[in-house]
C-alpha cells in the first residue's frame, strides 16, 4: 500500500515538474532545453519538411525558358501571375509552423533570445513568404532576424535571403551594395559561398552589368556542390559569354556541360549540345544537319525532339530556306513533350518570318496561336494582342477577297466543271481522313490485327470512317435527334436547338456531302453575283492601299491593285487604283507613273486625284500639322453645321489619309454630314457603305451601333405622353445671309412685343438648300402675326408665309425624314 502511494506521489511530482518546464517565462535549463528541442524536432521539422515539399514541386513543375538567359533561381510556375501569391499550399503550411514556433516557444529575457531555434524559425518564416511571393512581409522577417544575435551561419543565410528578396522587389543596386562585401569576405568553404556569389551575379545581370555578372557566376559554379545547381550556373555562364559575343568561350562553356554526359540533367545537356552545334556552325560554316539528325534518332532524346527540330528550323531560316524552316517549326510544334516557352518562340519566329515575307494573313494566324499560349493577363499577351489588332483590317480584306473570288470563279464554270471540282475536293478530303486513321494505328500489340480484316464493324476504323462518309453523302449533316430520317422532325429539332447554334459548327440547313449538293448551293442570281464582284473589287482596293501606306509593301500593293483593274471595277475604284499605282511608281518606275498620270488626267480630268496631281502642294500637310489636327478641324466644321464644306474637304482628306486608320474616321464624319443634309434613308445607306468598305475599323463598329439604334427606334412605339414644348420655325434659303439676319431681328422684335416667353433662337440646317430659323422652348402655340416694317423682300415674305409650329418630337422627325417641303402649309403641322 505504501509502495503504491509512493509511486503515485512520484508520478504527481513528475507531472508538476513537466508542467513547470513548459513555461516560457522561466529562464531555467530545463525550460530552455524543453522548448529548444520541441521547436527543433517538432514544429520546425514539420515546417522545413513542408518548405522542402513546396520547393520540390516548384522545381519539378516550373519550366525554364532556355531561349533567354536563365535566372539564377526560378520561383514561379508557368502560367502563374508573378504579382500574385503562389499556388503551392506547402509554403503556407511552412509559414504557419514558423509562426507557431515563434509564438509558443520564444524565450526572451533581458532582450536576449534564449531559444536559439527561434532564429531559424524567423529564417523559415522569411523563406516561406519569399516562395509564396509576398516579398515585403518576407523582407520584414529577414530584417528582424538580422537584428537578433544569431550565429554566423544563420546570419549569413538571413542576409543572403534578404538580398534575394530585394532583387524580387527591384532593389537591384541595394542588393549589389549589400552582397558585394559579403561575397568577398565569406569563406570559400562556407556552404553559402556559391549561393551568395550567384545571387550577386543575378543582381549585376539585372542592372545590365554582364561582365560583373559573368565573374560572380563563374565563382558560384566553381564552388557549388550540388550537380544540378552547378550545371545551371555553368549554363548561365555559357549564355553570358554568348551575349558578349565571345563565341569561343561560349562554346567551351557549353561543351563543358556536354562533357558531363549523364552526370548533367538531360535537359541542360540537350540545350548545351544544341547551342554548341549552333556556335560551331556560325564559326566554321559547317552544317549541323547530320549531328542534329543523329540526336533526333537517339531513343533517349525522344522527349527533346521539339528542341532538335527547332534548331534545324533556325538553321534553315538563317540560310534563307523558308519552306524547310517552316516544315521543321511545324514538326517541333507537333513533337510530344514540347514545353510552353519553346512553343511560344516557335510561333513568334513563324509570325516574324511570315511578316517579313509579306504574308500578313499567315502572320495573323500565327499570332492567334501565340495569344493562346499566354495567361489571361500578362504584358506579353498585351503586346501580341496589339500586333494582331494591327493586322485585323488586312486579314479581313484578304478573307473577303478569298471568299468572294472563290464563289465568283466557281459560279463562272460550266456545270460539268463545277461537279468535277467538288468531287475532287470530296475525294481528297476522304482520302486524308483514311490516311489519318492509318497513321494513328499502332500495329504493335494490336491483337485485333490478327483477324485479317474480318473484324466487327465498330472495331475497324477504316470501315467506321467510310460509314460516316457514306452517311454524310446520303443524308447530310443531320443533328443528333429522334426521327433523324424525317425532314419535318428535323425542322423541329433545328428550331429547339436554335439557341445553341452559336456554340456549334452545325448549320441549320442540311447539306449532303456530294458534288451535286454543293453545286446547288452556288448562287445563280446575277444581281447577287454583281454585288459580290463589287465587294471583291473594293477589298482589292482597300487592301492594296493598306499594303502601300501602312506596310510599305509596294510589290504586294501593286499586285492587289492590278488584280482590281482586270476585274471590271467601277469608275471610282479604277480611278483610286490608278492614283495609288501612280504614287508608288513616281520614284520606283517614273515611266510607268507617267502612264497612270496620263490616264487619270485624260479620263477623269475633274476628279480630286487629277487636282492633286496638277497641284500637289495644296494637298500636303503643313510642317507642324498632323492627321489628327486636320481631322479635328474637319470635325469643328461639322459642329458649325457646315456640312457641304465637310464633304468637300473630306473628299480631299480621303486621298491624303488613304491607307491610315484616319481615313475611316473621315468617311464616318462625311456619312453623318450627308445624313444631316439628305435624311435618314441616305444616312443609313452611307453608314452601311462605310461598314462594307472599312469592315474592321472602329468607325465601322460605331456605324453598326448607330444602325442598330435606328432600327430599334423605328420599331419602338410612340410614347403615350407628349410634352407641350413647341418650336416656331421659319424656313429660309441658305444663300440669303442678309435676309436671315433681317428675319432674325424681325422675329425677335415680334416675340418681345407680344410678351411671349421663349428660349433661344437658333439657325439649324435643314437640307442642301434651306436653313431653319427656330424659336425654341415655347410653352404654347404662338398666335402672333409677324409683320415687318416697310417694304419686304420676296424671299423674306416667303419665309414668313412658310412658317409653321411643331412639337419638339415632331421637329426631330422632320429633320430625320426631311418631310417638310416648300409647298406644305403650316396648318399641316399645327394640326
Amino acid at each position: 500500500m505504501q509502495l503504491k502511494t509512493g509511486l503515485k506521489f512520484s508520478v504527481f511530482c513528475l507531472v508538476l515538474f513537466g508542467i513547470g518546464s513548459c513555461s516560457t517565462q522561466k529562464d531555467r535549463f530545463l525550460n530552455r532545453e524543453y522548448h529548444r528541442l520541441n521547436t527543433k524536432f517538432n514544429v520546425l521539422f514539420n515546417g522545413e519538411e513542408a518548405l522542402d515539399i513546396g520547393a520540390a514541386i516548384l522545381a519539378s513543375q516550373a519550366q525554364d525558358n532556355f531561349l533567354t538567359t536563365l535566372p539564377v533561381e526560378l520561383i514561379t510556375l508557368d502560367g502563374e501571375d508573378e504579382n500574385a501569391t503562389a499556388s503551392i499550399p506547402s509554403f503556407i503550411r511552412a509559414e504557419e509552423k514558423a509562426v507557431k514556433a515563434i509564438q509558443k516557444h520564444s524565450m526572451t529575457f533581458n532582450g536576449k533570445q534564449k531559444n536559439d531555434q527561434i532564429h531559424k524559425a524567423y529564417l523559415l518564416l522569411g523563406k516561406a513568404r519569399y516562395y509564396d511571393r509576398r516579398f515585403l512581409p518576407a523582407l520584414e522577417a529577414f530584417n528582424f532576424l538580422l537584428g537578433l544575435n544569431s550565429d554566423a551561419d544563420v546570419f549569413y543565410e538571413g542576409k543572403l535571403w534578404r538580398e534575394k528578396t530585394n532583387l524580387r522587389l527591384g532593389n537591384d543596386a541595394l542588393a549589389v551594395s549589400n552582397l558585394k562585401p559579403l561575397a568577398n569576405n565569406i569563406p570559400k568553404k562556407n556552404k553559402l559561398f556559391a549561393a551568395v556569389n550567384a545571387t550577386l551575379a543575378q543582381a549585376f545581370l539585372n542592372t545590365q552589368a554582364i561582365d560583373s555578372g559573368l565573374k560572380y557566376i563563374q565563382r558560384a559554379a566553381a564552388f557549388e556542390r550540388k550537380r544540378i545547381i552547378q550545371t545551371r550556373y555553368r549554363f548561365i555562364e555559357a549564355q553570358l559569354f554568348d551575349q558578349l559575343n565571345q563565341k569561343d568561350s561560349a562554346q567551351l562553356a557549353f561543351n563543358s556541360i556536354v562533357d558531363l554526359k549523364r552526370k548533367a540533367p538531360r535537359l541542360y545537356w540537350m540545350h548545351a549540345k544544341l547551342n554548341a552545334l549552333r556556335i560551331q556552325a556560325e564559326r566554321s560554316g559547317e552544317s549541323p544537319e547530320k549531328a542534329l539528325e543523329k540526336l533526333s534518332a537517339a531513343f533517349e532524346n525522344e522527349n527533346f525532339t521539339h528542341l532538335i527540330y527547332r534548331q534545324m528550323a533556325q538553321y534553315h531560316l538563317s540560310k534563307g530556306s523558308d519552306s524547310l524552316a517552316k516544315q521543321f517549326y511545324n514538326k517541333s510544334l507537333k513533337a510530344p513533350g514540347i514545353d510552353r516557352p519553346t512553343r511560344r518562340q516557335n510561333y513568334r519566329d513563324l509570325a516574324d518570318n511570315a511578316f517579313s515575307r509579306g504574308h500578313y494573313v499567315d502572320t495573323g494566324a500565327y499570332l492567334d496561336s501565340l495569344l493562346g499560349q499566354f495567361p489571361q493577363e500578362s504584358r506579353q499577351k498585351t503586346i501580341v494582342s496589339l500586333e494582331r489588332e494591327g493586322l485585323q483590317e488586312v486579314i479581313g480584306f484578304e478573307k473577303t477577297i478569298r471568299e468572294t473570288d472563290s464563289i465568283l470563279t466557281l459560279s463562272a464554270l460550266i456545270p460539268e466543271e463545277q461537279l468535277a471540282f467538288y468531287q475532287k475536293a470530296i475525294d481528297t478530303k476522304r482520302a486524308k481522313e483514311l490516311a489519318k486513321i492509318e497513321l494513328e494505328k499502332k500495329p504493335l500489340f494490336n491483337v485485333l490485327n490478327r483477324s485479317n480484316g474480318k473484324r466487327f464493324y465498330f472495331y475497324n476504323e477504316n470501315l467506321v470512317v467510310l460509314g460516316k462518309q457514306e452517311f454524310a453523302s446520303d443524308f447530310g449533316n443531320r443533328p443528333n435527334a429522334d426521327n433523324w430520317n424525317r425532314l419535318e422532325s428535323l425542322n423541329g429539332a433545328f428550331a429547339s436547338n436554335e439557341g445553341e447554334a452559336s456554340n456549334t459548327n452545325d448549320n441549320s440547313t442540311i447539306v449532303k456531302e456530294n458534288a451535286q449538293a454543293y453545286v446547288d448551293l452556288l448562287p445563280t442570281d446575277q444581281a447577287f453575283l454583281d454585288s459580290l464582284s463589287v465587294l471583291r473589287n473594293q477589298a482589292y482596293l482597300e487592301v492594296g492601299v493598306l499594303y502601300k501606306e501602312k506596310f510599305k509593301n509596294y510589290d504586294l500593293a501593286s499586285d492587289r491593285l492590278k488584280n482590281l483593274l482586270v476585274n471590271s471595277p467601277k469608275e471610282s475604284q479604277e480611278l483610286n487604283a490608278w492614283y495609288h499605282l501612280y504614287k508608288m511608281n513616281v520614284l520606283r518606275n517614273p515611266k510607268l507613273a507617267l502612264v497612270y498620270e496620263d490616264k487619270i488626267i485624260k479620263q477623269y480630268p475633274e476628279s480630286r486625284f487629277a487636282r492633286i496631281i496638277k497641284d500637289p502642294e495644296n494637298f500636303k500637310l503643313l510642317p507642324n500639322e498632323t492627321p489628327s489636327i486636320r481631322y479635328e478641324a474637319l470635325y469643328a466644321l461639322f459642329l458649325e453645321q457646315q456640312y457641304e464644306e465637310v464633304l468637300l474637304q473630306g473628299d480631299d482628306l480621303l486621298v491624303i489619309f488613304s491607307g491610315t486608320p484616319m481615313v475611316s474616321k473621315v468617311a464616318h464624319l462625311m456619312a453623318n454630314a450627308t445624313g444631316r443634309l439628305d435624311g435618314i434613308e441616305v444616312w443609313k445607306e452611307q453608314l452601311q457603305s462605310l461598314i462594307d468598305i472599312y469592315p474592321n475599323s472602329e468607325a465601322a463598329a460605331q456605324a453598326k451601333q448607330t444602325l442598330a439604334y435606328i432600327a430599334a427606334n423605328e420599331q419602338a412605339e410612340e410614347p403615350a405622353k407628349v410634352y407641350l414644348n413647341y418650336k416656331w420655325i421659319f424656313p429660309v434659303l441658305k444663300e440669303n445671309q442678309e435676309q436671315i439676319q433681317l428675319l432674325t431681328s424681325i422675329v425677335t422684335q415680334t416675340l418681345e412685343a407680344g410678351g411671349i416667353s421663349h428660349g433661344n433662337l437658333s439657325l439649324e440646317v435643314y437640307n442642301r438648300d434651306y436653313i431653319f430659323l427656330v424659336v425654341n422652348d415655347l410653352r404654347q402655340q404662338p398666335t402672333l402675326e409677324v409683320k415687318p416694317q416697310g417694304e419686304t423682300p420676296t424671299e423674306l415674305s416667303t419665309a414668313i408665309s412658310n412658317k409653321f409650329v411643331v412639337l419638339s418630337s415632331q421637329y426631330k422627325d422632320i429633320q430625320l425624314f426631311k418631310s417638310w417641303n416648300t409647298t406644305q402649309k403650316n396648318t399641316d403641322y399645327e394640326k
